[in-house]
């Protein structure tokens, strides 16, 4: 990666609190984690909406399932 930039945000005391719970359990830095969710979010934002729309509806389609092998 690059140089760290710091900064300061805000989010949802309990959504917070389960960023912190991941943290511990996966021994990453809350940083980290923030780092690849945004790029994910990047990514997913950057895409071409056709594919966008066709992930989506995959995504909503499959749901349960996916739901259940992320377990």
């Amino acid at each position: 990666m690059g140089t760290l930039k710091k900064f300061s945000s805000q989010m949802d005391e309990k959504v917070f609190r389960q960023l912190k719970s991941l943290s511990a359990e996966s021994n990453e830095e809350i940083s980290t984690l923030l780092t690849e969710a945004v790029m994910d979010l990047i990514q997913k934002k950057s895409l071409r909406p056709a594919y966008r729309k066709a992930a989506d509806e995959v995504f909503t389609q499959f749901d349960e399932a996916l739901s259940e092998l992320a377990k």
